[in-house]
């Protein structure tokens, strides 16, 4: 006689949960589990900081998953209060070609129009006034901007076909031997 067996179904084990890969940092992992990536990005001339010479670093490699961006200008202005004989803020601008300094700003000569950063900038040495003051009064004042201007066209060079006669070549050879003379 065969007897029927009843198999249970126990519940599965608990398992642990999912470790995140060892090999990524615990900066990494952290940034992931509370979506610490950065909203905004850094590109020059964001106008996300005051410094003058607003540069952005960036070094990126896919095979690591992994970006470095530095705001240089404002590493520069740490360094410089680190190390004020190693870096100097002149205020005037180097005229290579006639080997002179010039204390006054430029007005804007450019193709296209002054960005914003830069214009507020300007307008705050151009005025003596500092860059959050000058930002927060044209902030809504864009139509004031300067505009780019067009580099006209060259005009096309034209070019006239040299045709050669007969006994030109031996004139023109002629000469040549006489310029050698």
């Amino acid at each position: 006689m065969t007897t029927a067996t009843h198999v249970v179904d126990e519940p599965p084990a608990p398992t642990a949960p999912p470790q995140p890969n060892p090999s990524l940092s615990a900066a990494v992992i952290e940034a992931l589990a509370i979506g610490n990536l950065p909203d905004v990005k850094w590109v020059h001339g964001d106008d996300l900081c005051d410094c003058t010479y607003q540069r952005i670093g960036m070094w990126k490699n896919p095979y690591l998953a992994e970006t470095l961006e530095v705001r240089l200008c404002c590493v520069w202005g740490k360094l410089a209060e680190l190390y004020p004989d190693m870096v100097r803020a002149i205020p005037a601008y180097w005229l290579g070609n006639e080997q002179r300094w010039d204390t006054v700003p430029h007005e804007w000569n450019g193709e296209t129009d002054m960005p914003p950063y830069l214009w507020y900038r300007h307008l705050a040495r151009k005025l003596n006034r500092p860059l959050s003051a000058i930002r927060a009064e044209y902030k809504h004042r864009d139509a004031e901007r300067p505009r780019g201007v067009p580099r006209i066209a060259p005009t096309p060079v034209t070019y006239i076909p040299f045709v050669l006669l007969d006994g030109t070549r031996e004139i023109m050879v002629n000469l040549g031997e006489r310029c050698d003379e």
